[in-house]
This record gives C-alpha cells, sequence and structure tokens, in this order.
C-alpha cells in the first residue's frame, strides 16, 4: 500500500515508476527496469533491504534511497554501510 501511494505520487510529477514484484530475487525487478533511481524500504518480505542493496551494489551503481520509518541511527548507519547514498525518513501516518 505504501509502495502504491509513493509510485501514484511520483507519477504526478511526471516519473515513472515500478514496484519491485519478485521479493525473492529483487535483482530481476532492477535488471528488468532498469532503474536510474532505487528507494528502498529496510522491511521487505523474504529478505530485508539492507540485503537487497548490498546485492545490487555489486552488479549496479544508481542512486539507492532508503526511504523507511525504522529511523534509529543503527538502521541509518547499516543502510550506508550496504551502499545506500541516502536515508529519508518516512514520517508516521
Amino acid at each position: 500500500m505504501i509502495a502504491e501511494s509513493v509510485k501514484n505520487h511520483l507519477e504526478t510529477w511526471g516519473y515513472e515508476a515500478v514496484i519491485a514484484e519478485h521479493f525473492q530475487n529483487i535483482l530481476l525487478d532492477v535488471m528488468t527496469a532498469a532503474p536510474d533511481l532505487i528507494l528502498l524500504d529496510i522491511t521487505l518480505p523474504s529478505y530485508n533491504g539492507f540485503y537487497w542493496c548490498r546485492e545490487i551494489r555489486k552488479l549496479f551503481r544508481m542512486p539507492i534511497i532508503f526511504l523507511s520509518s525504522a529511523s534509529d541511527n543503527m538502521n541509518i548507519v547499516m543502510a550506508m554501510d550496504m551502499g545506500g547514498d541516502d536515508f529519508i525518513v518516512d514520517p508516521p501516518g
């Protein structure tokens, strides 16, 4: 639901947005969509966003921005250590 809301908002600004469908292998979605930017949450089905950030970084250099409400300092540091470029705190509600 959140991903769909972010997608709709980005599209109102003229951006093309794609929501990942293969949570067992997000690399498949990245290869198919060839995005210029990835917005990534920490909490995902199967593997978490830290894992996928590290895996994406092995193959691709596009910016990865974490968008998450899990904004304690440890999560922010971990996101950057795994290869994230920035961390945006998702406001509650």
